[in-house]
């Protein structure tokens, strides 16, 4: 990656001098000219336009002098280095510079380009120095904010000290600003990384945005400086979250559907108090964005949602009944309304959503009971569970659904036989011959009628459910890689690691870590 050439603003009242520096060789120092100024003070207001990286300045000139800007320069703009051009006989101001914190001198009268070309050496190392002790400072900041947020999201109470990572009064408010990423978790780890670096150039690069943290995976928070949310910042916010959607759908290759990113801007924070309320409001819009938001469509919420309610045993009679008179009409007929009447209704109470999902989990689990004693697998479950909206969760059940409705039509009792069969010994060596033998038929013919019924042969498919067993032990589990290696039939671990790789992009260990 090109290092980014450092900006040199040049300040001195002696024109032959600022024209001397101006066809300077910069870029042989890995620098640019910028600008010039022929006091401290126009200096100043070059700097509000754009913050130099090094000033280089004369001491003495009229109206502020190098002392004065020095001494600005480090309280508005502490990052700026600073190299003071001087005569002899200002030596006694020079220390006064570098007491204040000006990084080096040079005499005017001896100053040679290869002088000047190693103070900008020593600029360059010390804004390294810099950076790195900012970075540093920078994740164990986000690192105690996180468990700050960690305890206030789950109810806990801080401890005085926890607070001590986020400034709150009544002079510097904040916004609270609550990012959801509607992404697959195997995509996410793919874009987690290039997610957080463009989260760390934003927070360089803008002032007003003051940290950024994560505690759940798919999810941040940003504390924005802001006395209000203005549409102005909202506008902002959400040219944010088109860039955030743009890039998760850019970088990941793994997508089926259209990722998003939505945030939720709090109103102006000013107290420790103020802080748990915003969160306690973004947990309610979290929620209440499983009804609210729009597919693929990118969105910046402000302000309260509107409220949720429980599942009583009442309403838990209501969507039972109403989805076995459909059932009772037929397959069709229950997903139609599983898309019409079911998904009218539940727009109209606005369930929380994990008493929702819990219910419709319980109810197809019954139904699939009554269709020849077909099962949910892992993977549907966990799916269905991590529904992100209404319309996410009734596809989950409607695909469901539609496997077992055309797994009835289509498949023969043999295939039926070797796909229970292979469920049933998934932990042990399986092979065609194997599997041919069990269910009476030659291995050619029940290569083709697998593939046939299928969609894929029997190895495809085999892997299939090793790679989705193995997901759910992995995210579900305390087992080891290899136990779990073990446990789906593949008791080599490093061909599990590389088709566990092969079919989610990632390994199992990063994989695991990050669930």
């Amino acid at each position: 990656m090109a290092v980014k050439p450092l900006g040199v603003l040049i300040v001195d009242d002696e024109i032959p001098l600022r024209q001397e520096l101006r066809i300077f060789p910069w870029e042989a120092c890995g620098a640019e000219w910028i600008g010039e100024a022929s006091n401290g003070s126009e200096a100043l207001e070059l700097c509000a336009d754009c913050v130099p990286d090094v000033v280089i300045t004369d001491i003495t000139m009229p109206v502020m002098d190098g002392i004065a800007l020095t001494r600005e320069l480090r309280k508005r703009y502490p990052n700026v280095q600073i190299i003071l051009l001087t005569c002899h006989s200002d030596f006694h101001y020079v220390q006064e510079a570098l007491r204040l914190g000006a990084l080096e001198y040079i005499l005017k009268v001896s100053m040679e380009e290869e002088e000047l070309k190693q103070a900008m050496v020593k600029v360059r190392a010390a804004i390294a120095k810099e950076r790195l002790a900012q970075d540093h400072a920078k994740r164990e900041q986000r690192q105690s904010q996180a468990v700050l947020f960690g305890k206030l999201l789950h109810g806990q109470m801080p401890g005085s000290s926890d607070w001590h990572s986020i400034a709150l009064s009544e002079d510097r408010p904040v916004l609270l600003v609550r990012v959801l990423l509607d992404i697959p978790h195997p995509a996410y780890l793919h874009v987690k990384e290039p997610i957080q670096k463009w989260l760390n150039e934003r927070e360089s690069s803008d002032p007003g945005w003051l940290s950024w943290l994560t505690v759940r995976d798919r999810e941040y928070f940003m504390l924005i400086n802001c006395e209000r949310p203005s549409e102005d910042v909202l506008q902002s916010l959400g040219m944010a979250m088109q860039d955030l959607t743009e890039l998760m759908n850019r970088e990941s290759t793994m997508l089926e559907r259209s990722a998003t990113a939505y945030a939720h801007a709090s109103e102006a924070v000013t107290s420790k108090e103020g802080l748990a309320s915003a969160l306690a409001y973004s947990n309610e819009w979290r929620d209440a964005l499983f009804y609210d938001r729009s597919p693929e469509e990118s969105r910046v919420f402000a302000g309260q949602a509107s409220p949720l309610t429980d599942m009583s045993e009442k309403k838990a009679k209501e969507i039972s009944e109403l989805l076995r008179k459909a059932s009772s009409r037929s397959v069709a007929s229950l997903k139609e309304c599983l898309r019409g009447e079911f998904m009218d209704w539940c727009l109209a109470e606005r369930i929380k959503p994990g008493q929702l999902m819990e219910r419709m989990l319980n109810w197809q689990v019954e139904w699939l009971k009554e269709q020849e004693g077909a099962e949910l697998g892992g993977v549907s479950i966990a799916l269905l569970m991590e529904s992100g909206t209404l319309s996410q969760m009734v596809a989950c059940m409607i695909r469901d659904i539609a496997a077992v409705e055309l797994g009835r039509s289509r498949s023969r009792f043999e295939i039926r036989l070797a796909v229970q069969w292979i469920k049933d010994h998934l932990k042990e060596p399986l092979s065609l011959p194997v599997i041919a033998e069990q269910v009476g038929l030659s291995p050619h013919h029940i290569s083709k009628l697998f593939r046939e019924e299928t969609g894929s042969t029997v190895n495809q498919y085999i892997t299939r459910l090793r790679m989705e067993k193995a997901i759910e032990l992995l995210r579900h589990s305390n087992k080891k890689v290899y136990e779990v290696a073990e446990e789906v039939g593949i008791p080599s671990y490093r061909y599990f690691t590389v088709t566990f790789r092969n079919w989610t992009g990632v390994s199992p260990t990063d994989y695991k870590r990050n669930s």
